[in-house]
């Protein structure tokens, strides 16, 4: 067996709030250099999970460790945390009544000139002597980074850091947190309730539902093979079609015997082709327009098939031809 080098491993973990388990006996080992997203619906344990693995929360069992080192709960220390753990939460608190300049020299760790470095790196270098009432949501977000990153974490916990921001600003942040990690090396274990946020950067996805573990993998495997439909909807559009449905059959070249599976579909699993051979035949119901993609809805027999498209020509009405875009298809 392959040994995984661990920054953080959290085992056999259980925190009851207001009297329900909002983290419910997770084990889960967190590894070194990987960006690691946690999703799941409102409610399921991710900021939990995180302010656990911060040390900013105590658990009523189970235990955190940072590189085989025990990380002490919220109760077991005069001032909660881990200094090698970064904790930036979604209200990315900064003091009232000082100036930025301020606020970052009294975070700070390292040699001015490096954190000059962080400072240009978080595009905040300009924000020194605004005080910190009179900045946006994305200026403090960005400030509360750069302080943090000025103590030198060797992994940073990111609770939901894309939910206030619109899409110009999530795609400023997404590239600012690249830039940090190609020049700090940190590593990051971001928790969002949208998966869309985090899949194009995550090596690992973890799912929650309910304070426990569901499923986790590569963000490719989860989205073609999720271990249940909650799983499934998180990863995107998606249609369940009853293995009993025969319109699919010569199309998709697979079946199983187990009648009571559903296969899953995805708007990208089907093509519109002009070549008639293994095509089946639908007809265009609805098109939607989604900016770099349509969504096109085709009726094949009693079926509305999801399909995307970067085809603009299509009209409702059109009689059209699906062809398989993939090898393997899973089933639920």
């Amino acid at each position: 067996m392959i040994e995984v080098e661990a920054i953080i491993e959290v085992k056999n973990l259980q925190l009851t709030l207001a009297g329900n388990a909002a983290i419910d006996g997770i084990s889960h080992v967190f590894q070194l250099n990987k960006n690691i997203g946690i999703v799941g619906e409102t409610g399921s344990g991710k900021s939990s999970l995180l302010r656990l693995m911060a040390g900013l929360e105590q658990a009523d069992q189970g235990t955190v460790f940072f590189k085989n080192e025990r990380v002490l709960g919220a109760n077991e220390k005069l001032i909660p945390g881990h200094f090698k753990i970064a904790y930036l939460s979604q209200h990315y608190e900064l003091r009232n009544n000082y100036r930025i300049e301020e606020i970052l020299s009294y975070n700070n760790l390292i040699e001015d000139e490096a954190a000059v470095s962080i400072y240009k790196l978080c595009e905040i270098d300009h924000l020194y002597k605004r005080w910190s009432d009179e900045l946006s949501g994305g200026e403090k977000q960005r400030v509360a980074l750069a302080s943090l990153l000025t103590q030198e974490p060797e992994v940073l916990l990111l609770d939901e850091p894309f939910s206030n921001l619109d899409i110009i600003h999530k795609r400023k942040l997404l590239s600012l947190l690249k830039n940090i990690q190609a020049t700090t090396g940190v590593s990051f274990i971001t928790v969002s309730h949208d998966v869309q946020d985090i899949l194009s950067w995550s090596d690992e996805i973890i799912i929650l539902q309910n304070g426990k573990i569901i499923q986790s993998g590569t963000p490719d495997y989860l989205y073609h093979q999720p271990i249940n439909e909650y799983c499934a909807a998180l990863l995107g559009h998606y249609q369940l079609l009853s293995n009993k449905n025969e319109s699919f059959s010569d199309l998709t070249q697979i079946k199983t015997s187990d009648k009571d599976k559903s296969l899953l579909i995805r708007p990208n699993y089907f093509t519109i082709t002009d070549n008639k051979v293994k095509a089946i035949k639908g007809i265009i119901k609805n098109i939607e327009f989604f900016g770099n993609y349509f969504l096109v809805e085709v009726m094949v027999n009693d079926v509305n098939l999801k399909i995307s498209t970067f085809i603009k020509t299509h009209t409702v009405g059109e009689e059209v031809f699906l062809t398989s875009t993939i090898d393997r298809f899973w089933f639920l």
